[in-house]
């Protein structure tokens, strides 16, 4: 039965992990029936999250055989049985946090297009991916036989201390969430979107410097690792890691929602100008300083004018609503129909060297 430090302990951490499950299923429909892009960083991010709830589900057992209690007032089986519990947990916890890192990781390469800066985050996923395993293999080798790890009364050898390992992998951890929430600070201006977006983004990744804050306060609680009274020493451990892991999820899983935000409360559709991750559907536009005045008269501009009807939704009316200048062919709305404005052919135009407009591309806009 639950009692002692595994209360509060255990309550923390189901509650971490249900705000986390929340972005789940919205990251899942936002990919799938929103952006219809679903990725490999989204299939990462759910195997991250059911870590966590695994990490959650073995703290809770070994809660009721005794975790968070002293093991002097715990009987050797229950506290035997607390002991092996939890360190199923933590195997768990120690794939898991490098399984949302990973995402993490993913999700920026998404996104991001310097060649350093991909460089720089595989090296990242790659190297803590290495740790993490190679930490959870050492977990239960530390002693030979494995059963010696959790039961005093198995004799076995020390083969390593494990928390030197650990110390090393709670802070190339931390190190990674320090890193992450930088780097979108420095790539997010040059992306093609909103600037409210870009800081939305900006800042929800930026909450890597929280899992990094856990991460630097879980790694000072290692010591409990080599502590005579497991089940209550690691307690602390134990609640850090899964916030950890827990926050990151959440860092990961915040952007990727946004497509469902704006659709839900602000009624906007993918597709609309300036709508992140939905391609360059924008207005055509030239500098101001090119722009020929405003007239109904296109002859008067030297343009011709063909007229007719093309079948238009809604959506596709926002982008086709005649302020796209006239360099190059463009749509603009007139009483249900839509007139068609093609500049004059290069041989036909009369300008002064260096003032005339020239066609640099065709574009053939088609609705289907």
């Amino acid at each position: 039965m639950l009692a002692g430090k595994g209360i509060k302990a255990v309550a923390v951490m189901w509650v971490m992990t249900a705000l986390s499950f929340i972005l789940v299923p919205l990251r899942l429909y936002t990919r799938v029936y929103v952006l219809k892009a679903l990725g490999l960083d989204d299939h990462i991010f759910n195997l991250g999250w059911l870590f966590l709830f695994l990490y959650t589900l073995f703290v809770t057992i070994a809660g009721i055989h005794g975790f968070g209690q002293n093991i002097q007032t715990l009987d050797i089986d229950e506290a035997v049985r607390a002991v092996y519990m939890e360190m199923v947990g933590q195997t768990f916890a120690i794939l898991g946090m490098a399984i949302a890192k990973v995402s993490l990781g993913v999700f920026l390469l998404r996104i991001v297009v310097v060649p350093w800066h991909r460089v720089s985050i595989w090296i990242c996923i790659t190297s803590l991916s290495m740790v993490s395993v190679m930490t959870t293999l050492l977990f239960w080798i530390q002693r030979l036989p494995t059963t010696s790890v959790y039961d005093p009364r198995v004799p076995g050898r020390t083969i390593l201390h494990i928390t030197p390992v650990s110390i090393l992998l709670g802070t190339w951890c931390a190190a990674v969430d320090f890193y992450f929430a930088i780097l979108p600070w420095i790539f997010i201006w040059k992306l093609n979107m909103r600037y409210k977006e870009k800081m939305t983004i900006a800042i929800s990744l930026s909450l890597g410097f929280i899992a990094g804050i856990c991460g630097v306060i879980r790694t000072i609680e290692l010591g409990g690792l080599a502590s005579s009274n497991y089940t209550e020493d690691t307690v602390n451990l134990i609640v850090w890691s899964g916030v950890e892991l827990a926050v990151t999820l959440i860092c990961v899983g915040i952007p990727t929602v946004q497509p469902l935000y704006r659709r839900v409360w602000k009624g906007s559709k993918i597709g609309d100008s300036g709508d992140s991750g939905s391609g360059s559907h924008g207005k055509f536009d030239i500098p101001a300083r090119l722009r020929p005045k405003r007239s109904d008269n296109y002859s008067d501009m030297g343009l011709t004018e063909t007229q007719a009807t093309v079948e238009l939704d809604d959506d596709m009316n926002r982008y086709f609503d005649g302020s796209c200048g006239t360099s190059s062919p463009c749509v603009t709305h007139c009483k249900g129909s839509h007139r068609i404005v093609h500049p004059p052919s290069v041989p036909e135009r009369q300008s002064e060297p260096g003032k005339a407009i020239y066609i640099r591309e065709e574009v053939t806009v088609e609705t289907k």
